[in-house]
């Protein structure tokens, strides 16, 4: 399961669809959840190994479910969501360290850590700035089962999410912006990680990207739409380039901090631009190196992954925000 089964083909409500053959066998098709990005797609501020991100915790102990912290204490939770990494790419002159980009990034990242361990336990700031639909509100657990108040804590993923920012498009209230992910080369369990199986979107089919659109506003917007685009600062004097990037999987602090997040879409494209970057998205996901034997025609739909993908260091990663 990834982020693309739980994201919603309308704005308002996301059906759960995953394509893999656990998945399909567990998950009711009208409640899977999303391919991941796809992490909810997707899905993460993510690193290989570093001084804070310990080794996974054997699956035998008895370990305590995660809380939640402040924002200074956050360490992404490896333990319940899995060994897995993100790294970025993006089209044209899209800074991945503008605070625009940073939003971004860490909605498909929190979006997937949500899913194993809830909407609330994800990055600081995810659970307040994210829409009312039920998709994203996963609770404390995860997503499955679904409609429970509950998750099972056993979703887990191994291996790296590739992200594409395509666009970012600034108006006077914040901006609209369009990602696309690449969840090929990851495996995924629904046992707490005892075994795991090779992601799979459609057997027989070539690789795809999940295009999700997203639409921002800055709590600090002008109300008058012919207003200059706001100040993207915030009160608080923070700028989020001033983060230097680093090893860590998820951020220490809020990236979310004079946002607001109204709109997410993973719908079909409405109009030319929106197909042309949908139809980028494809390409470039197909021009990306796989590993995944899933995806080759001699193969079963369904592939164990005795030996787990590795999560490779994250890029951009997160550093430690620096105020002005």
């Amino acid at each position: 399961m990834s982020i693309r089964r739980f994201l919603p083909r309308a704005t308002s409500e996301l059906p759960t669809a995953d394509g893999s053959a656990r998945a399909r066998a567990r998950i009711p098709a009208a409640s899977r959840p999303l391919r991941c990005a796809a992490a909810l797609a997707a899905l993460l501020g993510l690193t290989a190994c570093s001084t804070r991100d310990e080794a996974p915790v054997h699956q035998g102990a008895a370990l305590a479910h995660p809380t939640a912290v402040t924002p200074a204490d956050y360490e992404f939770p490896l333990a319940w969501a899995g060994d897995y990494t993100f790294r970025w790419s993006a089209a044209g002159d899209i800074d991945l360290g503008a605070p625009e980009a940073a939003v971004v990034r860490a909605f498909a990242e929190s979006t997937q850590v949500a899913l194993s361990v809830g909407a609330r336990l994800a990055y600081p700031g995810y659970a307040e700035v994210i829409p009312n639909g039920k998709w994203l509100r996963i609770p404390d657990g995860g997503a499955y089962p679904p409609g429970a108040a509950e998750g099972d804590w056993k979703l887990r993923w191994a291996g790296t999410f590739l992200g594409r920012i395509l666009r970012i498009q600034p108006d006077a209230s914040g901006f609209t912006a369009m990602y696309c992910l690449d969840d090929v080369d990851v495996a995924e369990s629904y046992d707490a990680g005892a075994t795991y199986t090779w992601r799979q979107d459609q057997p027989g089919k070539p690789p795809r990207g999940l295009p999700v659109w997203l639409t921002v506003r800055s709590t600090a917007a002008p109300a008058d739409p012919e207003a200059p685009a706001a100040d993207t600062a915030g009160a608080t004097g923070v700028d989020a380039r001033t983060t230097e990037f680093g090893h860590r999987r998820a951020p220490n602090y809020d990236v979310f901090e004079g946002w607001t997040i109204t709109d997410v879409t993973a719908t079909a494209p409405r109009d030319a631009e929106a197909a042309a970057l949908a139809a980028a998205c494809t390409a470039w996901a197909l021009d990306n190196p796989h590993i995944n034997p899933a995806y080759l025609a001699e193969t079963p739909s369904r592939v164990p992954a005795d030996q787990l993908p590795e999560a490779a260091p994250p890029l951009p990663g997160w550093g430690i925000r620096i105020a002005e």
